[in-house]
C-alpha cells in the first residue's frame, strides 16, 4: 500500500508566521491553487474532485493543539514564553503546550489513523492523507525510528508531499521525502483522508 502524506495548502497564517494548530483557518488563494479543519478539507476536496475520490474525515490526523499559542507569531511566543521555547528546543515530545497538548499525543493518534488507513484499504491501494505539519512529522519519525525529540530532522512545507508504503511482509518504508518523486502522484482506487 502506498500512502501519500500531504500537508494542507497555504494559509495567510503560514505567510504571517503565526502558530496554527486547531484554529480553523481557510486556505488563501495560493493554497487553493496548489483533518476536520477547513484547510485540510479544502485541500482534500481539490484532490478528491480532480480524481473522483471520496473524502473521509478523520480527526486523528488533526494538527497539534497549540493552546495559548494559537494565532501568535513566533516572535510573540519567543517574547512571552522563552522558558517553554528553551525546553521545546531540546525535549518537545513530552512537553505540554500551555492549554494544548503534547507531541507524543499527536504521534499516538496520527499513528492510529495511519493504521486505520492500512486496515481499511486493499494492499495495492494508494491513499492520500491530507494532514498537518506535526502529524506528518510524527509519522515520519515513527517509520524511521527517529525519536520525537528529533522531529526537526524532517520538514514539510504547505502542500508538500511525503510518500510512504506498507507491505505486510516488508513493513513500513519511506518512498519519497523531497517535494516530488518524479512520477505521477495521482491516487487510484483509494480515498482521500484528512484531519
Amino acid at each position: 500500500m502506498r500512502i501519500l502524506l500531504l500537508r494542507h495548502g497555504e494559509t495567510d497564517w503560514n505567510l504571517q508566521g503565526r502558530c496554527q494548530g486547531v484554529a480553523d483557518i481557510d486556505l488563501n488563494d495560493t493554497g487553493r491553487y496548489s483533518s476536520d479543519l477547513k484547510r485540510a478539507i479544502q485541500t482534500a476536496e481539490i484532490i478528491g474532485g480532480a480524481h473522483r475520490l471520496e473524502v473521509a474525515v478523520d480527526g486523528d490526523f488533526r494538527e497539534l493543539d497549540h493552546g495559548a499559542f494559537e494565532g501568535l507569531t513566533f516572535a510573540d511566543i519567543r517574547t512571552s514564553y522563552p522558558d517553554f521555547l528553551e525546553r521545546w528546543r531540546s525535549e518537545p515530545a513530552e512537553l505540554v503546550v500551555p492549554g494544548g497538548e503534547r507531541l507524543v499525543d499527536v504521534e499516538k493518534r496520527a499513528w492510529k489513523g495511519i493504521e486505520r488507513v492500512v486496515q481499511g484499504h486493499p494492499a495495492n491501494a494508494t491513499v492520500v492523507v491530507v494532514s498537518h505539519n506535526f502529524p506528518i512529522l510524527t509519522v515520519l519519525c515513527r517509520i524511521t525510528g527517529t525519536p520525537l525529540n528529533g522531529y526537526r530532522t524532517f520538514r514539510v512545507a504547505p502542500c508538500e508531499l511525503r510518500s510512504i508504503s506498507y507491505d505486510s511482509k516488508a513493513g513500513w518504508s519511506i518512498l519519497q521525502m523531497a517535494g516530488g518523486d518524479g512520477g505521477s502522484a495521482a491516487p487510484n482506487k483509494g480515498t482521500v483522508s484528512l484531519g
